[in-house]
């Protein structure tokens, strides 16, 4: 039964409620009281060793912990003694309790790492020697090692958490004194816990590997660098356990991206022989289709060979071109160790490309991501190399159609896609395809920019795989729209900043494959995210129209049709309002003849752009995107003056201001377009003064009239002061 401390101390932690507000007060303010004593502690440590109380054992470790921390000098010598024999005597009992909770022992390992901060090396030297000599007695006690050594790391040592200057002057002192009295003693004992513990228990033994690997960057690489570690790791990646082979990984990437020379660093990884075992994941990396976690450790094992590799080579090459630059030369035998150690690091980085791009397929994003940087700084580095060679090697560009092709496999919407095609059955379909369309845009950014580096690096391989993926998907009606709109996206891709030259009509390679995308229809033609990606495409690639004008028509009907202004999904016809306008300004003069049946094809979604504007908050679709979701999940509340459906007016606009029409067309033209507006002002103005502010049902005709004005606003952007003023006045009347 508990006695009035423990009442006071359970009625603290209360969460049921069904303790009274003012007696919980009370215990509080009880347990305060009983916390500010000087001898606390004592009570502490009698409680947390006879209670049966999880929460009363867990106030007397976080009162200990408080008490060594800010309250350390004012504790006698005898005091600090009885303490320390009681920790380790927690440490030592845990290998009974084996059900102790993990919570618990956090806590107990923070605060043997309190009094370590306060007494070692100089009041407890032998802090070290006694806690390792507990180890054999069993794996509670290894597990309270394995937590007490992450708490070090967490509380004292690492930097990467903020410390004052206090705090990383202590950190110095403790690696300081460890590297002096004890790193070799922990290097041996995590050797012989590996080993006891591979097969006994996996798990206790992954957890003295992420010990290891918390320390690994700041000790001496040779005291997990040698002939006995390292075979034990290497062994340890082909355990069944995946979590045992995992911390392996976590280490060895730990080892591999520990800071030295560069010539230090590649003799590391050729020591290492890493290389060599992930030279063999060509085809896959070596897990379980559900190991996910396992192959994001893999992946990351993998960019950090190859990006130190790659480092370290750059930084030697730089080392050569800064002597050359301020004209200092080398001695013949440092140019040759500076040029055999870039041919070793291409070497290896060449051999680990396939493993590479391996990764980059992987469905998992966490796994293929993780090689992207190298990637990227790889290909930063050949186009470097071609600007001051003119060429690109040949080793290199031997990987370039299967990096293209992992590089569309990582970046295409997944199999399993939760985007609907034409609209959404319910707000939580629209929410999930939102998100997975954010998700793979973010993705995309870094994907496309590597794609389109790599294309400069190789062009008529770029063109030549582009060309594959549109082929493959025109030819075969019943392609999925992931591959219809993975590869639209790719040409698009290409297609910025392109010279003219590959523009030009029968002989510019991007100018054949856009033509090849304009002849006629392609699969999943109206799902939502397909058609975007091709109206962007179309207004890219919108000159290569005006050299291929028999693909015009197919084109607009493309963009006033059920796939473009009149698509279900509000989003995408919001968008190809806003493109036919920029299709209309490149085009202009070659679709003049096509006006007619554009204003006929056109009338309907203007009517409804005129007669539904949008309610204040309401949602819309920015300007800004490309081929990959932007344009469809750009939503958010504005006024009705920013609707983009507007520029559908524009548009029109544009064509009608062209002085080439015929007088009476023209003028015509623009009689049917503005009278229905001018009609709407005037009818709403009458509702609103009959009405008395009130509109029932439908728009306010505040921005039915609003909508109008803009409308007609719209329509006068394509029309130059010279015709409506001089050449054409009746037009400005």
């Amino acid at each position: 039964m508990a006695d009035d401390f423990e009442k006071a101390v359970l009625f603290s932690f209360d969460q049921t409620g069904n303790v009274d507000p003012a007696l919980k007060d009370r215990a509080v303010a009880y347990c305060n009281e009983t916390k500010a004593q000087p001898q606390c502690w004592q009570l502490c440590l009698e409680k947390y060793s006879t209670t049966t109380y999880l929460e009363v054992r867990f106030w007397c470790l976080q009162t200990m912990h408080e008490v060594l921390v800010t309250r350390y000098d004012q504790l006698s010598n005898s005091a600090c003694s009885m303490i320390k024999q009681s920790i380790l005597s927690w440490v030592r009992n845990t290998n009974v309790e084996q059900q102790m909770a993990p919570f618990l022992r956090n806590k107990a390992a923070q605060v043997v790492v309190a009094m370590v901060q306060n007494e070692y090396p100089d009041k407890w030297p032998s802090f070290w020697k006694e806690l390792l000599g507990m180890l054999p007695e069993g794996p509670g006690v290894v597990d309270m090692f394995c937590r007490i050594l992450s708490a070090i790391d967490d509380d004292v040592i690492s930097l990467d958490i903020s410390r004052t200057q206090e705090g990383i002057k202590r950190s110095m002192q403790l690696k300081d004194a460890m590297r002096e009295t004890c790193l070799h003693d922990l290097a041996e004992a995590w050797y012989n816990l590996l080993r006891a513990y591979q097969s006994a228990n996996p798990d206790l033994a992954a957890a003295v590997l992420s010990t290891v690997e918390r320390y690994v960057n700041w000790i001496d690489v040779s005291l997990v660098v040698n002939e006995r570690f390292i075979p034990l790791l290497f062994s340890l990646l082909s355990s069944p356990s995946e979590v045992l082979k995992g911390a392996a990984a976590d280490v060895l990437t730990e080892i591999i991206s520990k800071r030295m020379e560069p010539q230090s660093k590649l003799g590391l990884i050729q020591q290492l022989g890493l290389s060599g075992v992930c030279a063999q994941w060509g085809n896959g990396l070596p897990v379980q289709e559900e190991e996910y976690q396992l192959a994001a450790k893999y992946a990351k094992m993998l960019a950090a060979i190859v990006t130190e590799v790659l480092d370290s080579c750059k930084k030697v090459e730089n080392q050569l071109v800064s002597f050359a630059a301020v004209g200092v030369s080398m001695d013949e035998e440092a140019v040759q160790e500076a040029t055999a150690t870039c041919q070793a690091a291409d070497k290896i980085i060449q051999d680990l490309l396939p493993a590479v791009l391996a990764a980059l397929r992987h469905s998992e994003d966490e796994v293929a991501m993780a090689v992207v940087p190298f990637l990227v700084s790889w290909v930063a580095r050949l186009k470097s190399n071609q600007k001051r060679t003119g060429g690109v090697p040949t080793e290199a560009l031997h990987h370039i159609p299967a990096m293209l092709d992992s590089l569309a496999v990582c970046a295409r919407f997944p199999q399993d896609s939760c985007n609907y095609p034409l609209t959404a059955a319910d707000p939580t379909e629209a929410v999930a395809a939102e998100e997975e369309c954010a998700l793979v845009l973010d993705k995309r950014q870094d994907l496309f920019t590597l794609f389109k580096n790599t294309a400069k690096l190789a062009p008529e391989q770029s063109y030549a795989f582009v060309g594959m993926q549109l082929q493959g998907v025109v030819s075969h009606s019943k392609a999925c729209w992931q591959d219809v709109e993975l590869a639209i996206s790719l040409l698009y891709q290409l297609g910025e900043g392109a010279a003219e030259e590959t523009l030009k009509p029968g002989s510019g390679a991007l100018g054949q494959l856009a033509t090849g995308l304009f002849a006629g229809e392609v699969p999943a033609g109206h799902h939502r995210l397909v058609v975007a990606a091709l109206l962007e495409t179309y207004v890219r690639f919108s000159k290569v129209m005006q050299q291929n004008q028999e693909y015009i028509p197919h084109v607009l009907a493309v963009f006033l049709g059920e796939s473009g202004m009149g698509h279900p999904d509000e989003a995408v016809s919001t968008r190809a309002c806003y493109l036919f306008s920029r299709l209309v300004k490149v085009l202009r003069q070659n679709i003049r003849a096509f006006v007619r049946d554009i204003l006929h094809s056109i009338q309907g979604h203007l009517v409804h752009i005129a007669t539904h504007p949008p309610a204040e908050g309401g949602q819309g679709t920015s300007k800004a995107g490309g081929p990959g979701g932007a344009k469809i999940t750009t939503m958010g509340a504005f006024l009705p003056a920013t609707d983009d459906r507007l520029y559908a007016y524009e548009g029109v606009g544009l064509l009608l201001g062209q002085e080439e029409l015929a007088a009476e067309e023209q003028h015509a033209y623009i009689a049917a377009l503005l009278q229905p507006l001018i009609q709407q002002v005037e009818t709403s103005l009458a509702r609103a003064a009959d009405s008395g502010g009130a509109h029932g049902n439908g728009p306010a005709p505040s921005l039915l009239i609003q909508q109008a004005l803009e409308a007609i606003a719209r329509i006068s952007k394509g029309f130059n002061a010279n015709l409506c003023t001089r050449v054409r006045p009746e037009i400005g009347e």
